[in-house]
């Protein structure tokens, strides 16, 4: 029997989520003909609050995530098609996200690319609230159930960009990501549109139970943890 109560509280599912959220994979209409980026998608029972309350910051997700310089062309792509039409008819999240804008010049880690772009100042504690979210649920479509306990959620693409100490303030992070990808190096990829997302999940060590690693786009990571 199917479960009856949300992913998040203890509410009944009165709907679906999609995990993660549905706005990040490109519409058939966007694509090449024969091409499905909305195939299988995951979705968890959910309540009205933790489902439609909170499009809004899963539409703030999407703009931070596509913004990021690794990213595939499928991001680039979405960018040119959906998320334009998305700020023209809408554009105040966007302008929230992109009001503070430096030039700046960075280097790809994975690839050594050096690439003029410019640096966007996001709201730090909302993109951690979605992605908290989104664990919360992968762990309940993973694991069958919902997890009460803390989840601390390490977004990769985020780092110091203009701040003289840069690259001090980022290295902790960039370690952090290298242990990770160790980690579940030989762990099983989880997602029917690898273009868009895929999940892996590892063992923790006390008092993290559970690491769960996130790629959007092939370029943005970022890690979960689920504390005891």
């Amino acid at each position: 029997m199917p479960p009856t109560t949300c992913y998040m509280c203890a509410s009944a599912a009165t709907s679906v989520e999609h995990v993660p959220p549905r706005c990040l994979f490109p519409e058939q209409k966007d694509l090449p003909a024969g091409v499905d980026l909305r195939k299988q998608l995951i979705t968890v029972p959910s309540c009205d609050i933790h489902n439609t309350a909170k499009s809004k910051d899963d539409e703030y997700l999407l703009y931070a995530l596509i913004m990021n310089v690794p990213n595939n062309v499928t991001a680039v792509n979405h960018a040119f098609t959906k998320v334009r039409r998305a700020v023209t008819r809408n554009p105040s999240v966007f302008a929230k996200l992109s009001g503070i804008q430096l030039p700046v010049v960075v280097e790809d880690t994975l690839s050594g690319k050096v690439q003029q772009t410019v640096a966007i100042q996001v709201d730090l504690d909302r993109l951690k609230r979605s992605l908290v979210s989104i664990g919360r649920a992968l762990r309940f479509h993973y694991f069958g159930g919902p997890w009460q306990a803390q989840v601390s959620a390490h977004p990769h693409f985020v780092l110091a960009l203009t701040e003289p100490d840069a690259r001090e303030l980022n290295l902790p992070h960039e370690q952090m990501a290298a242990a990770v990808e160790a980690l579940v190096k030989d762990s099983e990829r989880h997602g029917e549109n690898p273009e868009v997302f895929t999940y892996q999940v590892a063992p923790g060590q006390p008092p993290t139970e559970v690491v769960m690693h996130l790629r959007f786009y092939e370029g943005s990571r970022a890690t979960l943890l689920f504390h005891r």
